[in-house]
């Protein structure tokens, strides 16, 4: 048995106009139930209480193997706000079980290690948490560089983003749906992040021009406005859609430009809040999707469809270029526009490096004590059999720290 605790599976109805999260990170954490079955998450309160357990720290000690903590981009430079690190290291300090890092990566702009530190309490938990692991699992080389900077902590083994390995079958039909090039055919879905910078904004209003889907993980604003025009209210748009201009060519925030706004965002803008719901409507709606959001591609291709990643933070970049995933920077997007997304869909690096990626994890797993995954190569002959199976092949050695 397994306890699972860290980024939310699915995203409450108040999300996200009165509960500020990111739907990306439900990706992340509901990999641990996509590749095991023997899960419990934190959240399952009912599931808890029925097997006799006062709280989540209750039954883990007593019932499970091992506490899977999945926390994206926990770590955050030079931040001057202790509180949740301290928290966290409150709760590991409870749990008497190993615990198995999930994705454990720091946002930052620059990948620069001289610009970033940690604050005292985010060190004193990747210490914790280091002395709880057998290996922490980081999602690139920049993650591992800063703990060992930081904080003094050298057992971190390179990861990646576990949620790319969740669902190797998708990953299948990603293969066939680029080999038979249907991914040209349909409409493309966009995800942005900055939206207030130009270049986001643009993106995002080119997108809406071209009547591609929006998905939106995070942004409260553009969920009101949309509530707003589906109830057929005229109302004022998000700041940085004021200034969009209608595809006929109107004058930028004028009544036509934003009556056409308007009709667009009620026919175009989608919010997910199960990973479930958001994999089906890729499936069965997106032709290839692209943006700055992480895990708003993740979503697409964990649904069989391509995405471009738009990089535009060191978090980022190391994730793509741990995984060969393929990316432009911002600053190549502002040049080539959204029309030269497709021709950048190169998935030839990443599947050569597909049987690595899940050799490494496994390895990871295995020294930690858990049990294998599926992999790709296993989903590719025999459908979705089994959810767990021993790794195939030497682990490549380029990706050992």
């Amino acid at each position: 048995m397994l306890a699972v605790t860290g980024c939310l599976r699915q995203m409450p109805e108040s999300f996200p106009l009165h509960h500020a999260e990111n739907s990306g990170n439900m990706i992340h954490g509901n990999a641990p139930f996509e590749m095991f079955d023997d899960a419990i998450h934190s959240s399952n309160r009912a599931a808890i209480l029925t097997r006799g357990h006062k709280s989540f720290t209750d039954f883990a000690n007593a019932e499970a193997s091992h506490v899977i903590l999945t926390l994206a981009n926990s770590l955050r430079s030079n931040d001057d706000d202790g509180t949740r690190y301290a928290r966290l290291a409150a709760q590991i300090s409870e749990i008497k079980v190993p615990v198995v890092v999930f994705g454990l990566g720091i946002q930052a702009e620059s990948d620069d290690i001289n610009t970033i530190t940690l604050h005292p309490e985010a060190r004193e938990l990747m210490k914790r948490l280091a002395d709880k692991a057998e290996l922490l699992g980081v999602r690139g080389k920049l993650s591992a560089r800063v703990l060992e900077k930081e904080c003094g902590v050298t057992n971190t083994r390179t990861t990646g983003c576990p949620s790319l390995l969740s669902r190797p079958h998708a990953l299948v039909a990603l293969r066939d749906t680029i080999q038979a090039g249907t991914h040209l055919k349909g409409r493309p879905s966009f995800n942005g992040t900055k939206l207030h910078q130009d270049s986001e904004k643009q993106a995002l209003h080119r997108a809406l021009q071209a009547d591609h889907f929006i998905v939106e993980p995070v942004n409260k604003f553009n969920h009101a406005y949309f509530l707003a025009t589906s109830r057929g209210e005229r109302t004022d748009p998000p700041y940085f859609l004021r200034e969009y201009i209608g595809s006929a060519g109107g004058e930028a925030g004028s009544r036509e430009s934003q009556d056409e706004l308007a009709q667009r965002f009620r026919s175009n803008y989608r919010l997910f809040r199960s990973p479930e719901s958001w994999y089906q409507f890729n499936s069965e709606a997106v032709s290839y999707g692209y943006g700055t959001r992480f895990h708003g591609n993740m979503a697409t291709i964990l649904s069989g469809r391509p995405a471009l990643w738009i990089t535009h933070d060191a978090r980022t970049r190391e994730l793509v270029e741990f995984a060969r995933l393929p990316h432009v920077s911002q600053e190549e997007f502002d040049e080539m526009g959204w029309e030269g997304v497709p021709e950048k869909l190169n998935y030839e690096p990443f599947f050569d490096r597909i049987t690595a990626l899940y050799n490494n994890f496994n390895s990871y797993l295995s020294m930690n004590g858990i049990k294998p995954v599926r992999t790709f190569a296993s989903a590719a002959r025999r459908g979705k059999g089994p959810k767990s199976e021993e790794s195939e092949a030497p682990m490549d050695p380029s990706l050992r720290r």
